[in-house]
């Protein structure tokens, strides 16, 4: 069975949970900034469901290489940084963890465990953020000042949202966000200045959102001749899965978080993934309602920008068949 599989909820969050990520609550627009603001303490969310979203990891590097982690040598000592920090705040603030006396880190919930070198072997590697991304759920990219503003330097990218590593390590947030529409014209001067201006103190979280018709966590867009020898290698277990799920819609909610590192100065952007059977938003007052109005406000470059296009047929219908006429 594939890493999808039958049970989807495995990358499900609690919906009816205070710190749930519905950001089409507050605010329809595709493209916006949506900031708000981050106690540190609060930085990175617990996941019971880690050893999930671990398995996601390994066996998306096992396939695809550096299109799941990528590092520029000059982000070396950015990521010894990130490791640090990282294990402070899961020592502080995540009861979860255990450091052990042999250096070593361990994370327990009820009967799942896991295991890992901890922070020194982290930093003594040649992949530091790799490493230390195994830790947590989040995905986690580097950000660094560069000729053409804010550059990503180094990334662990198991549970991409239509976008490849491959074609953005290296490349300025202006380059990056070109396939966004309007991102240019709309925001990219305010999100230039906020980089330029993010306090190590006062880190942000945003949300991002998109419907999909697969509960993988790892979407990487339309096949390519890069992506061949992956397609082959999982397109029996997706049959068994879209068998499964093929009427289905999902909600794919994206929890976003940008810091400031204090003593290199680059910017750690970390990403959880979580989703949910559409069925699921049901039980949230307003939030079908919220989420039809946010669909329907979208352009057609939008729509197709966040892959809806290929089903918006099939999720009208899904509100049509939930939603009494307004």
């Amino acid at each position: 069975m594939g890493v999808a599989g039958r049970d989807h909820r495995r990358y499900a969050q609690d919906l009816l949970s205070p710190v749930r990520v519905l950001p089409f609550l507050r605010d329809p627009r595709i493209v916006h900034m949506g900031l708000n603001r981050l106690s540190p303490d609060l930085w990175l969310q617990d996941c019971p469901r880690l050893p999930h979203y671990h398995h996601n990891k390994l066996s998306a590097r096992r396939r695809l290489g550096d299109r799941v982690f990528a590092q520029l040598p000059s982000s070396l000592p950015a990521q010894r940084e990130l490791v640090a920090l990282l294990a402070q705040h899961l020592r502080q603030h995540h009861p979860a963890y255990h450091f052990e006396s042999s250096g070593g880190l361990a994370w327990q919930h009820r009967a799942d465990c896991l295991r890992w070198g901890g922070p020194a072997a982290a930093m003594g590697s040649d992949e530091p953020l790799w490493n230390a991304s195994l830790w947590v759920a989040d995905d986690l990219c580097l950000l660094m000042p560069g000729e053409h503003g804010y550059t990503l330097v180094a990334a662990s990218l198991a549970a991409p949202s239509y976008w490849r590593l491959e074609e953005k390590i290296g490349q300025p947030l202006a380059e990056i966000h070109r396939p966004v529409p309007g991102f240019a014209e709309k925001i990219g001067a305010q999100v230039a200045r906020f980089f330029d201006h993010l306090l190590p103190e006062f880190p942000v979280w945003r949300g991002n959102w998109s419907v999909v018709d697969s509960a993988e966590l790892l979407h990487r867009g339309e096949g390519s001749e890069a992506d061949s020898e992956e397609d082959e290698d999982r397109e029996e277990n997706r049959d068994e899965d879209r068998r499964e799920v093929e009427k289905s819609l999902f909600l794919r909610v994206e929890r976003q978080s940008l810091r400031r590192l204090p003593q290199t100065g680059a910017v750690v952007f970390s990403i959880r993934v979580m989703i949910n059977p559409l069925e699921d938003l049901l039980g949230v007052p307003g939030a079908l309602r919220q989420l039809q109005a946010a669909v329907a406000s979208m352009s057609p470059e939008e729509s197709r920008y966040k892959s809806i296009a290929p089903f918006r047929h099939q999720l009208e219908a899904f509100f049509a068949a939930h939603l009494a006429p307004s």
